[in-house]
């Protein structure tokens, strides 16, 4: 009928309504049509927004936060490492290999078992014995299963099984790098072992599927509703498959921005055709699944970063790609209006990207603000961050990193590491930065934390002067999260914004950021839909 009022399809009322957007100030009520948010305000102004058909929530009481956006997950790898064996807390390798009895007799025939390898506390060194289970050792608690166990970055166990099913990985494996007597892996072989038990072909696909719909549940209990994934090497049009799949059986709530990740192992001009001829290109894809940016991985972890010079350890010999490969990337990027995220740990690799941005822009080439971004950034100077903002360039940090790394990254960096992951000086220089997981921990409200408390997995510090303040830290993982992947209607709750929210018994922000991981939300929504409830 002419002139007849559309009445919302969602009205929250009651409640606390935390926007994230300074223009806003407090409300209480949030309607909702069409998988947007359309007003934010009192209940009063809102009432007349209902209808007969509007969907009415009482919030009494309960707060509603954007939902939260992980900058930098590695999703495919999360989904599998859910289920993985957690040894954070083994002492010993009688103890190591108990729990691989104890798995093993509850696992299917032929089925691998691995663990996490990003827990904290799991490292030889917090083993009496000072060193990772022998191959034997492993053999005689796995009952038949593949074993491999991972100590990241550069750390790992084979049992005979599992040496077996990698036989030509471990091939070529030079000296120091693969140990037969003992089962022990060393160095990047690590990571090719690693990489590999991840790719489709080694688990079936509809088992990835299973891993994928339970590790999206169990981010909604998190509150998390957007997930960018910087991908396997090499990995993109596997990954993309699995994702579309999962998408368009509805098992995967998440939006996914999936990056395409150079593997640096490869020839570099091999690498570059690949990514051009991808089964999907950066823009590519829907309000659910999309292909976001190229990934380049510039220089290694901890053991591995590219520091400054006089920096020691580490210097441009971490560095994995020459000046001429990172400028053939930026240029690809900047002709196709592609966004690039680059791994940057260390300063000189960090100060490698602004330099290579800097001149390339000199010579006519044009990169809209955040099209390219630093994930990392451990050791980000004041200089690195004038020149990032003067340039444009994007921040991605990850607080858990730090938590779990703090021992490796003292044994390894020593003075150094006291520079590292300098939150409170970004801020205050006003820069711009978002945050992500990497992996485990990857509950938001964890990574907040961590970067409230700067506190490691041991109850070290990480340095309390670089602190954030509650809000600043949340912002990390919405507003700030928003901005970094150009999507600004994405981690605010304001009219335009999408409706992707969720609702907390009470505001974490009222709580001390040390009770944060232990908070769940009661309901998680996306696109203006309920996906979650814990009920």
């Amino acid at each position: 009928m002419e002139g007849a009022r559309v009445s919302v399809d969602w009205l929250l009322t009651g409640g606390e309504i935390v926007s994230f957007d300074p223009a806003i100030p407090a409300a209480s009520a949030l309607a909702v049509t069409e998988g947007r948010i359309v007003a934010v305000g009192s209940g009063d102004e809102l009432a007349p927004l209902a209808g007969p058909r509007t969907r009415r929530t009482r919030l009494d009481g309960a707060a509603v936060l954007p939902g939260f956006c992980d900058t930098h997950m590695h999703l495919e790898k999360v989904s599998h490492e859910f289920s993985m064996l957690a040894l954070d807390g083994a002492r010993d390798v009688a103890d190591v290999c108990e729990r691989v009895r104890e798995r093993a007799d509850g696992t299917a025939p032929g089925a691998w078992i691995r663990c996490l390898g990003d827990a904290g506390g799991w490292h030889e060194r917090n083993l009496a014995e000072g060193r990772l289970p022998t191959r034997a050792e492993l053999d005689a608690a796995a009952g038949g299963h593949p074993v491999f166990l991972y100590r990241r970055p550069d750390h790992g166990a084979l049992n005979s099984a599992a040496a077996t099913a990698l036989a030509g990985l471990l091939a070529d494996a030079g000296d120091g790098e693969w140990d037969p007597a003992t089962g022990h892996l060393h160095g990047t072989r690590v990571r090719l072992v690693n990489d590999a038990l991840y790719r489709p072909g080694v688990h079936e696909h509809e088992h990835q599927l299973d891993l994928l719909a339970c590790a999206s549940r169990r981010l909604l209990e998190m509150g998390v509703t957007t997930v960018v994934d910087p991908g396997l090497p090499a990995g993109f049009d596997a990954a993309w498959r699995l994702y579309r799949a999962a998408a368009d059986r509805g098992v995967l709530a998440q939006r996914v921005l999936l990056m395409n990740r150079f593997d640096w192992r490869r020839d570099f001009t091999e690498e570059l055709d690949r990514v051009r001829q991808s089964t999907a290109l950066p823009g590519d894809g829907d309000g659910r699944l999309r292909a976001w940016a190229l990934k380049l991985v510039l220089d290694g972890e901890f053991t591995g970063a590219w520091h400054r010079p006089g920096e020691e350890p580490g210097s441009e010999r971490n560095a994995r790609y020459s000046p001429g490969e990172l400028r053939t990337v930026l240029r690809l990027c900047a002709d196709r209006a592609w966004p690039l995220c680059v791994h940057a740990m260390g300063g000189g690799a960090i100060a490698a990207v602004t330099a290579a941005v800097r001149e390339l822009r000199a010579g006519g080439a044009v990169f809209t603000p955040g099209q390219v971004s630093i994930a990392h950034a451990f050791l980000i100077g004041e200089r690195d961050l004038d020149d990032c903002a003067e340039l444009g360039i994007g921040l991605s940090v990850q607080p858990a990193l730090a938590y779990t790394y703090a021992r490796e990254m003292r044994a390894v960096w020593g003075a150094l590491a006291g520079q590292a992951v300098p939150f409170g000086t970004m801020a205050r220089r006003g820069a711009r930065f978002a945050g992500g997981s990497d992996t485990h921990p990857c509950d938001p409200l964890t990574g907040a934390a961590i970067a409230v408390t700067r506190k490691a997995w041991d109850g070290s510090s990480l340095g309390e002067h670089e602190a954030l303040t509650p809000h600043q830290a949340l912002s990390l993982y919405t507003r700030e999260a928003g901005h970094y992947i150009g999507l600004p209607d994405v981690g605010v709750l304001t009219p335009g914004a999408v409706a992707d929210f969720a609702v907390w018994p009470e505001n974490p922000l009222g709580r001390a950021p040390e009770d944060w991981p232990s908070l769940r939300p009661a309901l998680v929504a996306v696109d203006g839909r309920p996906v979650w409830t814990d009920d």
